[in-house]
């Protein structure tokens, strides 16, 4: 049974490569993909890869290889390794190890991605230079790949910059990108909208035998109009050498027949061959690829299951191993499941009532030997945690609720032992870039350290660390904390920010972890810092908690712990206003009053609160009918007893608050004798 390269996907007549070029001649009717290649890797899950090291059998080259990986969902990765121990040596091998960090992901754990990386390494060799030219492209649409360039000059040991690239070849980085630009004007189709090439780059370069120089460029085809979003954009990959222009669109190439970027003859060989030795014409690597083959328990077990719960005889249109989960640690598993080495998942499709339907099975491995344990039901498309079963994932959550209805689980893990000690899951990575993008200057890119470009082009901010700090349960939901250490780049060089930043996200019941709910400064516990965001509190500790009821309310936030409407009147000419539209309020329950600042959409923040009520407390316990004593037990040396903002000229009472001087969140305990018999939470903004 052969194995797809894209799970859930139709089998269509023809090649894979017919199938793409077909898809690529209709590149001007669908709407605008997303661009993204230098420096991205597919967030993926669980692989297994075996990395072999080679050496060249040119001589003049300098350089050796690290890594070479190929598996059966197209993942091919080529990185070699300087020999040479000069200083210019040493800065080419921190950018092979930057690259190939980029791709570590894949390459531990092969399943549970798309496939089609591709990180395919040109060794263009010549009596001075090594050349090492790679071709990164992805299972992506809207283009035709990318190219990064390393040239080594061993003569001076040095890299050679593009800068003097352009001088030995007597021209201009402008010069080339127009020329690009008016090179794919002349060969774009006719088509129903006008259509114009635009924002072409120089990606690399390597110089020849000669000493000619041949660069690489990328440039976009798309509307001709910029009001206009009729078309797909496409990023095109051009060389030029000599005054001639080639476009290099091996994506369109059919069949096994790939282009080659360079010539075979310019190239080193090597003992272990290079993709480019045997892929453009259809062969294999040396060795085969890792995952070629379902083990056939898999295949005669599915089958089984299909005839007996399908009623189906024939077997699937697709069967592809789509998770593998060989760490096993932090589940309790009944007892005759607690010794398997890991759980595989299989996703079969067949036909049912004229439609497609995929389902996940759930296989055990012990050694060689495989046992089906279940159906998880209809595939839905959910966000897969590599490696760990016991991890913070929809997929690994349906999983693992599914398996406690079985019996094979005997308690469902805690939230915080399976975000402790692992790494941020990968949905929520997204989710922290996403809420980057949209909380940092337009102009800003935002990636982490494992995705960030080679060579950053403007203002980039890189998440370096990604450390979990804990989480309080926030309802039905917990707010989990991360402390994030970021660096920028600008002009050139990457600086560490001076201070470390809080995430807050909100993780539900079905371990879904893509929202981020706020970022903090460092507060004094994670428990303080889920609160404020979770809440919309200005202090986690200035707030009360009504009796029976799971959120409190303070300043910042709404009073939500009501089912009785409150008495509301309507504050005309109180101040400040921010915004037009907005107003100022008071509202008021038996026993609480809550000054509060409306925005013009209807939502609202509490500037002040005040209550006589003996069902409300702090977080610390204290509530009306407490004494002295206890709420100094409670506060201890951050209670002061001087005035408060002259706000209650010759009342008994005590205040706390975060910042000595009394800025910001406030709670206030006033007495009547020995009690507490009035509590006031106060909001004074600088």
């Amino acid at each position: 049974m052969n194995v797809p390269h894209t799970r859930l996907s139709t089998r269509m007549s023809g090649s894979a490569k017919e199938t793409e070029q077909r898809l690529r001649n209709l590149f001007a009717r669908h709407k605008r993909p997303a661009l993204l290649l230098v420096g991205m890797v597919t967030l993926a899950i669980g692989l297994c890869g075996g990395l072999v090291a080679c050496r060249s059998t040119t001589q003049a080259g300098s350089f050796t290889m690290d890594t070479q990986y190929y598996d059966a969902l197209g993942n091919y990765i080529e990185i070699p390794r300087l020999t040479a121990e000069g200083e210019g040596a040493q800065e080419v091998n921190q950018a092979l190890a930057a690259l190939k960090s980029q791709y570590q992901t894949v390459m531990d754990a092969p399943v549970n991605t798309v496939g089609g990386q591709r990180c395919l390494l040109y060794p263009a060799v010549t009596e001075r230079y090594d050349n090492l030219i790679f071709y990164l492209d992805s299972a992506s649409s809207g283009n035709d790949g990318d190219i990064y360039t390393l040239v080594y000059d061993r003569q001076e040991d040095r890299v050679v910059t593009l800068t003097e690239a352009l001088e030995l070849a007597g021209t201009t980085e402008d010069a080339l990108c127009r020329g690009a630009e008016e090179y794919l004007n002349g060969e774009l189709p006719e088509a129903e909208v006008a259509l114009a090439a635009q924002d072409g780059a120089v990606t690399g370069f390597r110089i020849r035998d000669d000493g000619g120089v041949e660069f690489y460029l990328t440039c976009m085809t798309d509307d001709a109009d910029p009001a206009v979003d009729a078309v797909d954009g496409w990023q095109h990959l051009l060389a030029y050498a000599d005054g001639n222009w080639r476009h290099y669109n091996c994506k369109a190439t059919l069949m096994l027949t790939e282009e080659l970027l360079i010539p075979a003859e310019e190239l080193a060989g090597f003992d272990t061959p290079l993709w480019y030795q045997w892929g453009p014409s259809g062969g294999e690597p040396e060795g085969g690829f890792v995952m070629e083959q379902i083990p056939p328990q898999v295949e005669e077990q599915v089958l089984q299951y299909m005839k007996d719960s399908l009623g189906y005889s024939e077997p699937p249109m697709e069967l592809i191993l789509c998770a593998s989960f060989h760490d096993l640690s932090r589940l309790d598993l009944a007892e005759e499941w607690r010794d398997m080495d890991a759980l595989e998942c299989y996703g079969i499709t067949y036909g049912a009532n004229g439609t497609y339907v995929g389902e996940d099975l759930l296989f055990f491995r012990k050694g060689e030997q495989y046992t089906f344990v279940g159906s998880l039901g209809e595939y839905d498309s959910e966000q897969v945690e590599p490696t760990r079963l016991a991890a913070v994932g929809t997929y690994n959550y349906r999983i693992m609720y599914w398996m406690l209805e079985q019996g094979i689980l005997t308690a469902f893990p805690e939230a915080d032992a399976m975000l402790r000690d692992a790494p941020m899951p990968l949905a929520a990575q997204s989710a922290a870039v996403a809420y980057f993008y949209s909380n940092r200057p337009a102009d800003m890119s935002i990636f982490f350290a494992d995705q960030a470009p080679l060579q950053p082009e403007g203002r980039t901010m890189r998440i370096d660390e990604a450390t979990y700090l804990g989480l309080r349960q926030l309802y039905e939901t917990y707010g989990v904390v991360y402390q994030l250490r970021c660096s920028g780049w600008e002009d050139g060089n990457w600086y560490a920010y001076p201070e470390p930043l809080w995430l807050v996200f909100q993780l539900g019941q079905g371990g879904d972890m893509t929202t981020v709910l706020d970022e903090s400064v460092p507060r004094e516990t994670v428990e303080q810092a889920a609160l404020e965001q979770g809440y919309h509190l200005v202090d986690g500790e200035i707030a009360l908690w009504r009796d029976g009821y799971p959120n409190p309310a303070g300043p910042g936030s709404e009073v939500g712990f009501f089912r009785e409407e409150p008495v509301v009147t309507v504050l005309e000419g109180a101040e400040p206003i921010y915004q037009e539209g907005d107003w100022w309020q008071q509202m008021e329950w038996e026993g609480l009053s809550a000054l509060c600042y409306c925005n013009a959409d209807g939502s609202y923040a509490i500037q002040r609160l005040e209550t006589t009520r003996t069902d409300l407390s702090t977080d610390r316990g204290i509530r009306v009918g407490s004494t002295r004593a206890e709420v100094e037990a409670a506060y201890g040396e951050k209670l002061s007893r001087t005035d408060y903002w002259s706000l209650y000229p010759g009342e008994d009472y005590l205040w706390y608050c975060a910042d000595p001087e009394g800025w910001g969140a406030a709670i206030l305990f006033f007495f009547d004798g020995d009690q507490v018999s009035r509590i006031v939470l106060n909001n004074m903004f600088n």
